[in-house]
């Protein structure tokens, strides 16, 4: 689909377009308060965690590190994890919602020696993508801070991807390292934040959540809620989505006309831009 329609209003008159919670600005069409919001999927609750303000969003229930309107959203999400002792493969299905997880954005990463780490369908029947992550006996007295294969190993993930599973299992179980006894971890991950925040990639295994970014889109159900109002100043564009399950869906996105910036998603919310006085 090719079409093209002005841009939104709130369904509440008596909401601001944006609120904040913690360190993080919610902008409309995302909200806190009730109708003040599109639809329940991009509803945030702010949650007081560990004494301090963090918003989340409510039917996923992952914690939003960062919000922009161009289409993306930085959230925390779980690392899977598998030891001698016990194993952990949380993974957030975004099947049915406005996210799908970023393919630009991030890598699937195999951590720790001797890992076999599979991304799979949500039923598990298919293979999309997995890593290897091979022992060197003198890698551990290194500083960890590429992920080539030995230790750490990284890949790219498919397109409109909205729900896996993953599986992370030994290589060799006789190996002769003593390493391979030790916990191995597999993860989506931001791939710019992994490259350029991390000195040591092992300091990852400390970790229970890494930063991963989601695409996000209005459900073309919506369009009833956006207005023909010619001051805006603002386009949406409706567009077709594959998921990865087969399903078929029709979005929209709004950005602001060439010149204007701004919430697009707002009445009047694109305005000129201020020209450099010289």
């Amino acid at each position: 689909m090719n079409v093209f329609i002005k841009a939104v209003g709130l369904a509440n008159s008596s909401c601001r377009g944006v609120e904040v919670c913690g360190n993080v600005t919610i902008s409309y069409p995302f909200g806190i308060e009730p109708g003040c919001y599109i639809e329940d999927w991009i509803a945030i609750d702010c949650k007081n965690t560990l004494g301090s303000p963090k918003p989340f969003l409510r039917r996923l229930d992952l914690e939003v590190l960062d919000l922009s309107l161009e289409g993306t959203l930085h959230v925390n999400y779980p690392i899977s994890w598998w030891c001698p002792t016990g194993n952990s493969t949380t993974v957030v299905s975004l099947a049915s919602s406005p996210f799908v997880y970023s393919k630009l954005r991030n890598i699937f990463i195999a951590m720790s020696c001797d890992n076999l780490a599979y991304l799979l369908s949500n039923d598990s029947s298919l293979v999309i993508g997995g890593c290897i992550s091979v022992c060197e006996e003198d890698t551990i007295k290194t500083n960890g801070s590429s992920c080539n294969g030995v230790d750490c190993s990284q890949t790219t993930i498919p397109s409109d991807l909205d729900a896996f599973t993953i599986r992370i299992q030994s290589m060799n179980e006789l190996s002769p390292f003593e390493r391979t006894k030790d916990c191995k971890y597999a993860s989506l991950v931001d791939q710019k934040w992994f490259e350029e925040n991390l000195t040591n990639h092992f300091e990852v295994r400390k970790m229970s959540h890494v930063p991963v970014v989601l695409n996000w889109e209005i459900n073309a159900n919506l369009s009833f809620l956006v207005m023909g109002i010619d001051s805006s100043h603002s386009t949406c564009q409706f567009a077709n989505r594959s998921s990865s399950l087969g399903n078929m869906s029709s979005t929209f996105s709004c950005s602001c006309d060439s010149g204007f910036e701004g919430n697009p998603y707002l009445v009047d919310g694109c305005q000129g831009k201020l020209l450099a006085v010289y």
